[in-house]
């Protein structure tokens, strides 16, 4: 960091007498500096200034902190909610699980943030079928297996047919998402993987259907949060015909179609009907009703909601009209606990043909505080809000009123951090949950709300326990709904709680900018270009060498990267290592990544064992191995022969080394010698091909 000049290192007293000393210099004729002279008054003064200028310019406020902080790319954490994964068992009909819908464990609140649906269908046996083996697992085995290759244990080659089957109970209906949650099982740590990462494989999945055409095997609409298999999370499937059973069961396919794995996937576990949910308790919400998903009839307008707060909550219904939200008063509303939707009615209307619309729904807790205040039309509006819990950042919203030919229209206005960046256009509010103070701008900074009666309202407001959210697994048990076919099945939390922090304090983030300036963003030196290539996201790296080979035209890197266990490199991880390192590397510079040399050895030994040793020929060989496993965990070292020979010379049962001989596949052979150091290429990995041991017992009494 920056050392700055300390401009506030003398009191107010220490300036005066300075000053003070400088009057018979700057005027000798001052000679009267008492204290009841105005001239000493003055300058008394004066002094004051001058200290508390200085103290003023040698502090930096919280708020210029904050942006300097946001110039450097540092950001304050938002408080947020922890995250887990539930699953519903034995559910006896097809159910929908309305958005928001409210899940308890103790004093924690957890939330669906989506519409999911859950089938009656449970998995009976998966089966795995690839050229190197074809059999089924019962499911219950599914889950007491330590990892079951999916798609083989070889990777995969053209034309060859690597696919597992989950074979259900029952079919789920068309255009349903449903969740399958897979564990996966890995050997090594991986990397964590980020938007940037380019796949490993390109799968299908398809169930057996009739599509209109005929029964066959159909294609499935499908989301995939496990990376293809790399880590633990939920695939979502959507059918998009009917299902149609073979043999009284019903059969959906995972088929993998391109393949440049590391490591062939590996699963624990797959569970159905699985849901994201995250720790927050929502109040009030909104949702807004796009053209599309609106059904009209003879002027009667027709759509549907699914949403938590909608179905136990009030409801205030708007419409839009260019940039405005106009409510409306009269409309049908039929609440279906059991479908988990909310249907809305408007008749006889005549509304524009591009019209959409925003339903607020909100508890019944909070029906007398929905509407915040009124707006002045003055700058720096402000209203003193206090929650009892802490809200959460995004789900913080307000709607803002204004005449629009004398009806009442509202915007939705975003939560900022401070008016920083704002414009006189930009409709932004602040709330400072450490004062509880809600906040406008200036008509500089942030707009100003007109004045108005109740034209101040939330839209959305959830609160959470932030770091106290985090629990350990298979702690929520409960839900709050009047749905029988929900609270009648089996909830499991599959996994902890994890995630849940609170707001980041500006110490904590003042620590990050030494992180930053330790954190190099630019290769240059080999340890940067180790540094970045080692967090790539997604591998999984055993061992990075870095040769810098720079000439008169441009910069030559070359990047020698070993996967665990494996002698080569993919062409997944050369792609991903260059894309990852393109922005950082400097113009000019040629990159390529290559995988390990296998430098094979022919070792000979002859060693005299101590007496009471007969043979120890074993032991010596582990030890040759345990020697060429330290070699290799970084890639390029030289093999140093004394190094060899001291190691085996060292050991409690040989007496004395008699002669060792090391030759290498890459060795010099015009040079005869085998008594050497064996100098590797940068990207080297030995392994031993031939070990002659002859020991001998030392016979000399």
């Amino acid at each position: 960091m920056i050392e700055l000049e300390n401009l506030n290192d003398k009191s107010a007293e220490e300036i005066f007498d300075k000053a003070k000393k400088r009057i018979s210099i700057v005027n000798p004729e001052w000679n009267y500096q008492q204290e009841s002279d105005p001239g000493i008054t003055l300058l008394e003064l004066l002094s004051w200034l001058k200290y508390d200028q200085e103290k003023y310019l040698n502090s930096i406020s919280n708020r210029l902190k904050i942006k300097l902080l946001n110039l450097l790319g540092i950001e304050l954490k938002k408080r947020k909610g922890s995250k887990t994964i539930l699953q519903i068992r034995n559910s006896k009909e097809d159910v929908c699980i309305p958005k928001g819908t409210k899940w308890i464990h103790d004093s924690l609140v957890f939330e669906n943030e989506k519409m999911e649906f859950i089938t009656k269908s449970d998995i009976l046996s998966i089966k795995i079928n690839n050229p190197e083996s074809i059999h089924e697992k019962k499911y219950y085995d599914v889950n007491k297996a330590e990892g079951i290759l999916i798609f083989g244990k070889n990777n995969v080659k053209i034309g060859e047919n690597r696919e597992f089957i989950i074979i259900l109970s029952d079919k789920f209906p068309k255009d349903r998402q449903v969740n399958f949650y897979f564990e996966i099982f890995s050997r090594y740590k991986r990397n964590k993987i980020y938007k940037e990462f380019i796949p490993f494989a390109k799968l299908k999945w398809q169930y057996w259907g009739y599509d209109g055409s005929g029964i066959k095997w159909i294609d499935s609409d499908f989301f995939d949060n496990t990376n293809q298999f790399l880590n633990s999370g939920i695939v979502s499937i959507r059918n998009n015909s009917d299902m149609v059973p073979i043999d009284g069961v019903y059969y959906l396919k995972c088929k993998l179609i391109e393949s440049d794995y590391d490591f062939m996937p590996e699963i624990r576990n797959v569970i159905i009907n699985s849901f994201e949910v995250v720790q927050k308790d929502t109040k009030c919400d909104f949702s807004i009703v796009k053209r599309k998903d609106i059904r009209i009839e003879n002027k009667n307008i027709r759509f549907k909601v699914s949403n938590n707060l909608c179905l136990y909550g009030d409801i205030i219904l708007y419409i839009k009209k260019g940039e405005h939200w106009f409510e409306i008063d009269k409309f049908k509303l039929s609440r279906n606990v059991k479908s988990g939707f909310c249907t809305f009615e408007i008749e006889d209307c005549d509304f524009e043909d591009n019209y959409e619309f925003l339903v607020i729904c909100y508890s019944k807790d909070v029906k007398e505080k929905i509407i915040i205040g009124n707006g002045t039309g003055f700058s720096n509006l402000s209203f003193n809000i206090d929650f009892k819990d802490f809200s959460v950042y995004d789900d913080f919203k307000i709607m803002v009123g204004e005449r629009v030919k004398r009806k009442l229209g509202f915007k939705i206005w975003e939560r900022v951090d401070d008016f920083f960046k704002s414009s006189k256009f930009d409709n932004h509010f602040v709330y400072e949950e450490n004062v509880k103070i809600l906040a406008f701008g200036d008509n500089h900074h942030g707009s100003v709300p007109i004045k108005e009666n109740n034209n101040i309202r939330f839209c959305k407001l959830s609160f959470t326990q932030a770091e106290n959210s985090n629990l350990m697994s298979n702690v929520i048990k409960d839900v709050i709904t009047d749905n029988e076919i929900i609270k009648n099945s089996n909830i499991t939390q599959i996994i902890p709680a994890t995630g849940g922090v609170e707001e980041e304090s500006l110490k904590n983030i003042s620590k990050e900018v030494f992180k930053l300036f330790d954190d190099e963003k630019r290769a240059i030196l080999k340890e940067d270009y180790e540094k970045i290539v080692r967090n790539t996201p997604g591998l999984i790296l055993k061992s990075v060498s870095i040769s810098l080979e720079p000439d008169k035209l441009s910069n030559k890197v070359c990047i020698a990267v070993q996967i665990p266990g494996l002698d080569y490199i993919t062409e997944s991880y050369k792609n991903n290592i260059l894309n990852w390192i393109e922005n950082s590397r400097i113009i000019n510079t040629d990159i390529r990544v290559i995988g390990p040399l296998v430098v094979f050895l022919d070792i000979k030994i002859k060693v005299i064992l101590n007496s009471e040793h007969m043979s120890e020929n074993d032991n010596i060989e582990s030890e040759l191995k345990k020697f060429v496993e330290n070699l290799n965990k970084k890639m390029g070292q030289d093999l140093i022969y004394g190094d060899l020979f001291k190691k085996i010379e060292n050991l409690k049962y040989v007496k004395y080394l008699e002669n060792l001989e090391i030759s290498s596949s890459i060795q010099d052979f015009k040079d005869d010698s085998h008594y050497d150091n064996i100098t590797v290429p940068m990207n080297s990995i030995y392994e031993i091909r031939k070990a002659d041991i002859i020991s001998l017992i030392d016979t000399d009494f």
